[in-house]
């Protein structure tokens, strides 16, 4: 393991939230029953499933609550996670996110001294930079940190904390506008903790670096994307190698099928195939996530 000094976390925490924060030109949202827009209405990260976080943000002001239940755990999981998050607009350019990995034992499995608790905490924030390095792209600068919390099931967290700056552009493309492309760099810097949990599958257990291409083909309510992510723990000395391939599809479900309802589901369904040090492995995904903009609903109320 290559712990990394407490003052090249400070520093790179402080490239990130120093930044100015210039005023930007952002779009109207769109009416509720309104398909997305063109131009791919705004989504966040779904981790396991679509893992970038585009340079795109709400409104300035809005908050945004997420609820992800991982509904497949009924099935292969003695318990039940639940992700419960929050994103803040602060501005034009900067978000501020945090996220729990809530878990409970749900009974219809062989154990059921698993508890419940949170399992491991996220914290994020992300600075938007507009129209560079050319006007039609867009750009981002992220840090997150991801630390394992209380005393979790064995296989809730890999047990390590994870600190890593981001760097992410999209561009748009003039010839087909529902054709978005992006890329990304991160280097996720790793430390123990003294919660004990185990790594996945090709992944890696050290420092690294991780290189990601890809394409969304937004129709709408329905998106398509594909991610190729090439990983490297050079920074740690090991130079082992990780390449994953993820399309997957996801589905804004119409106001009309959730009795006009301001939360926002999102249903998605993705294809996983990884090699690495452990071999191939290949596997499938699906989520399915809920979103409420307390700027909709606190208009709502004022309707009433």
């Amino acid at each position: 393991m290559n712990p990394t000094p407490p003052r090249l976390r400070a520093l790179l925490l402080g490239i990130v939230l120093a930044s100015p924060v210039p005023a930007s030109a952002q779009a109207a949202p769109a009416p509720d029953d309104a398909p997305a827009p063109e131009r791919g209405a705004f989504f966040s990260r779904i981790r396991g499933l679509f893992d970038i976080d585009l340079p795109e943000l709400d409104t300035p002001g809005t908050i945004r609550l997420t609820f992800r239940p991982h509904l497949a755990d009924f099935v292969k999981r003695d318990y039940l996670r639940v992700a419960t998050g929050v994103r803040w607009a602060v501005t034009d350019d900067l978000e501020l996110n945090t996220e729990g990995e809530v878990f409970a034992t749900h009974g219809l499995g062989d154990h059921t001294n698993d508890g419940y608790g949170i399992g491991e905490l996220r914290f994020g924030a992300r600075y938007i930079k507009r129209a560079w390095p050319k006007p039609d792209y867009e750009s981002s600068f992220g840090f997150d940190v991801q630390i394992p919390t209380g005393s979790p099931p064995y296989d809730l967290t890999d047990g390590h904390n994870h600190f890593t700056p981001s760097f992410v552009t999209q561009h748009h493309w003039a010839t087909n506008r529902k054709v978005t492309t992006f890329g990304s760099v991160a280097w996720d810097i790793v430390t123990p903790s003294s919660v004990h949990g185990g790594f996945g599958i090709n992944t890696p257990r050290d420092d690294s670096i991780a290189f990601t291409g890809g394409a969304i083909y937004d129709l709408g309510q329905l998106k398509w994307t594909l991610q190729a992510t090439y990983t490297n723990t050079w920074p740690s000395g090991r130079n082992e190698h990780f390449f994953t391939v993820r399309p997957s599809v996801l589905w804004f479900v119409p106001k009309r099928y959730t009795f006009n309802m301001k939360t926002q589901w999102v249903v998605g369904l993705g294809l996983r195939s990884t090699w690495g040090p452990d071999g191939h492995d290949f596997g499938t995904s699906t989520r399915v996530r809920a979103e409420v903009t307390f700027r909709q609903v606190m208009a709502s109320l004022r309707r009433r």
